[in-house]
């Protein structure tokens, strides 16, 4: 486009052409390649920081929660809700070793969440809590739960589920903050002076090439003007 629109004569025009065709490529370059970042940068994850700085209220027990938000469907918050009354109903109460069979066979999901927390979690909590959302319980060298089991991780259980649930009851809070956290970082990256000098960079020697483009077809144009009028002078 830049041969067809200067129409260049002579390897000076050829070159300047050439030239100023590199620089408007790195141009594009550039801007296709800072739009990847900042795509990157504005659709990450928030982590948990993020969101307590943009003003979500600090609880150390949704952290978990807050670095994968993707996992608080309808079917969970229904089974969290589901565990917390359990879990209430077994703390307040004298558990036997009874209810804790009989709970296998009538609710083998809440089993299994009971079983996982017994048996894998340490006191690592937050990667390991992760684990719990998507774990099935399906452990074959797990030994069965005892009711001794389950009495020492009813008050995890209970906070993990009111954790859910506060997640739960404030996610147009979360979701208000995850714009904000948006915008904070929009505004961060045009603030970066790094994209913008690279950018006013190319565009001075853009224009500068173009300048001098332009003065070579000036030039040209007036010594073909000139060898013009003297030939008209000659002939007339």
């Amino acid at each position: 486009m830049f041969k067809d629109d200067f129409q260049p004569i002579g390897v000076t025009k050829a070159s300047l052409v050439h030239e100023i065709s590199l620089l408007a490529w790195k141009k594009l370059r550039l801007e296709r390649i800072e739009n990847q970042y900042l795509y990157g940068v504005l659709n990450a994850t928030p982590t948990s920081e993020e969101f307590f700085a943009a003003g979500l209220p600090r609880k150390d027990d949704i952290i978990w929660l807050l670095e994968d938000l993707s996992v608080m469907t309808d079917e969970f918050i229904q089974n969290h809700k589901r565990y917390l009354d359990w879990a209430n109903h077994a703390d307040d109460s004298d558990l036997t070793q009874q209810d804790v069979d009989r709970l296998k066979k009538e609710d083998p999901q809440l089993y299994s969440y009971l079983k996982r927390d017994s048996f894998d979690r340490g006191n690592n909590s937050n990667q390991l809590q992760r684990i719990v959302i998507t774990w099935k319980g399906q452990k074959d060298e797990d030994p069965e739960l005892t009711v001794n089991k389950v009495q020492d991780i009813l008050k995890k259980v209970i906070q993990e589920s009111k954790s859910v649930l506060y997640v739960d009851k404030h996610m147009d809070q979360i979701e208000a903050i995850k714009q904000l956290i948006r915008d904070r970082r929009l505004k961060t990256f045009m603030e970066s002076p790094g994209p913008i000098r690279a950018y006013q960079y190319l565009s001075r020697a853009f224009f500068k090439v173009l300048d001098e483009l332009r003065r070579q077809q000036d030039w040209r144009l007036k010594k073909q003007n000139s060898r013009f009028l003297c030939y008209f002078y000659k002939t007339d």
